[in-house]
Parts: C-alpha cells; sequence; structure tokens
C-alpha cells in the first residue's frame, strides 16, 4: 500500500475480517456475504495480498485469505476498518446518532455495541447491548429519555478474555464507537 488510503470496495472487504483478526476467509465468501462480483473481490484480495495486506495459503484448489500479521501497519488498517463500520453503523441509525453520541460522553475506555443492533437484525422494542471497559455514568437516565432499555456489561481490559463464549461472541460481531485502538489490541 504504497502512498495510497484504501478504497471504498477494499475497506468494504477488509471489513470482512473485523469478525475475528486471525481467521481465514475465502474469497466467495467475502463475495457472497457482500454481495459483490466474485472476480472484482478476487482481484482486490490478490492486490491486498501483492501490497502485503493479506497472506493466503491453499485449502485443496481454494485459496484463504488472512490478515498478514507481521504487517507493521495491519493494526492502522484496522482503525480505519473499524471506524469505517462505525460511520456506516450510525449512517444506518441516524435517528439514534444523538443517543450513541451521550453514550460516549458517559463512558470512559471502550465502548462496543453487540447483539442485534450490531448485527443488524435489531426491532422496535429490542435493547441496546453495550460492552464497556472502564466507567459509565447516567445510563438510567438516557433509558429514560430514549425510551429503550441499555444492557451494560461492564468488564476491564484484564478480565477480557478472548477465550470467553461470551467475548467470542461479542468480537464477532461488534461496533466500536470509543476506544477503536485499545479494543484492537484487546482482540488482538
Amino acid at each position: 500500500m504504497s502512498n495510497m488510503l484504501l478504497n471504498k470496495k477494499e475497506i468494504k472487504i477488509l471489513g470482512e475480517f473485523a469478525s475475528d483478526y486471525h481467521k481465514g476467509i475465502y474469497g466467495r465468501e467475502v463475495a457472497k456475504g457482500l454481495g459483490m462480483n466474485q472476480k472484482t473481490v478476487a482481484n482486490i484480495l490478490n492486490q491486498l495480498e501483492g501490497e502485503d495486506v493479506l497472506k493466503s495459503d491453499f485449502e485443496g484448489r481454494n485459496k484463504r485469505y488472512y490478515l498478514n500479521r507481521f504487517n507493521l501497519r495491519i493494526k492502522e488498517i484496522l482503525k480505519m476498518i473499524e471506524i469505517n463500520r462505525k460511520i456506516v453503523f450510525l449512517d444506518e441509525h441516524l435517528m439514534m446518532k444523538e443517543l450513541f453520541n451521550k453514550l460516549e460522553e458517559r463512558v470512559s475506555g471502550v465502548l462496543v455495541v453487540f447483539g442485534s443492533y450490531a448485527s443488524g437484525k435489531e426491532g422496535k422494542g429490542s435493547d441496546l447491548d453495550a460492552f464497556v471497559t472502564g466507567k459509565v455514568r447516567g445510563i438510567d437516565e438516557l433509558e429514560e429519555l430514549w425510551k429503550i432499555k441499555i444492557n451494560v456489561v461492564k468488564s476491564t481490559k484484564g478480565k477480557f478474555d478472548k477465550n470467553e463464549y461470551f467475548i467470542r461472541e461479542i468480537i464477532k460481531n461488534h461496533i466500536v464507537l470509543k476506544g477503536v485502538e485499545d479494543f484492537i489490541e484487546l482482540a488482538w
């Protein structure tokens, strides 16, 4: 990635790696999941591999791609991916953008939305699930103002165990609203 920024398609494709920074993904899975042309996806994946952002291996005739953990810029690239996911999320939830801003103001540390809102499967009566490392204040007031139940799961960085089922689910399906760098370090 010489001196250029990632384009929209590259960020969208790399976003597929955000659910697990260590997993391997096949090009056809990416194409299907994003509703993109398989040849376009294959070209972009190969380009990203050529730029040392991705590595690959073969399982039979199928090529599986991974984030290149040895690329010194990979965590910076992950920040771009996570920030892009946040922007898309906020654009899709314009009516609640102010609530998310108020949540950010009331949390010190990492703030992650998970559950139905993060997966885009929320309904009219859905609760908002938030994971926080650090302190949080004034949630009751926000619940009352916005007429929504906010389930806050508090933890500390030291208790963030990637092998726990619940934590794996948060990593798999999340939107980082605050503390992107810290979240990447925790999930790394």
